[in-house]
C-alpha cells in the first residue's frame, strides 16, 4: 500500500491572492490576532514574562506589523529578524514549498539555530 499524497499546486492567481489577503489583514490597526494574544495571555510569552528571557518569536507580531506599514526602525527594535518574516512566507507562499523537519539531523540543526537566534534576540533587542 502506497501513502503519498500527490496534491496539484495551486495556480499563481491564488497564491497571489494568499499572500494579499495575509498582507491586507496585517494592515487592520486594532489586529484580532493581538487582542486574542493578549486575552489568551501570550502576549509576553509565559517564558519572558516568568523568566525574562526572550525567544526567537518574542515582538515578532509587533515586528511584523511595524515591517508591513514600512516601520523598519520600529520593526527592528521589535525584534531584530521581523524584516525577514515577510520575504521568507512571500517565497514560501509563491513557490509552495516548505521545509520538512524529517530526520533526526534536521531536526537538532532546527532547535540549534533557534537557540542561537533567540540568544541573539536577547542580546540585540
Amino acid at each position: 500500500m502506497n501513502n503519498t499524497v500527490y496534491y496539484q499546486k495551486p495556480h499563481f492567481a491564488v497564491r497571489l491572492l494568499v499572500i494579499l489577503l495575509l498582507a491586507g489583514f496585517a494592515f487592520i490597526e486594532n489586529n484580532p490576532v493581538v487582542r486574542l494574544e493578549a486575552a489568551l495571555g501570550l502576549s509576553p510569552s509565559p517564558i519572558e514574562r516568568f523568566f525574562g528571557i526572550k525567544s526567537l518569536f518574542s515582538g515578532m507580531t509587533e515586528g511584523v506589523h511595524q515591517f508591513v506599514r514600512l516601520n523598519i526602525l520600529a520593526s527592528i527594535e521589535a525584534n531584530i529578524f521581523s524584516p525577514l518574516i515577510i520575504p521568507v512566507m512571500v517565497f514560501l507562499i509563491s513557490t509552495w514549498k516548505a521545509p520538512k523537519i524529517d530526520t533526526k539531523y534536521k531536526e537538532r540543526a532546527f532547535f540549534v539555530v533557534f537557540i542561537a537566534m533567540s540568544a541573539i534576540v536577547n542580546v540585540v533587542n
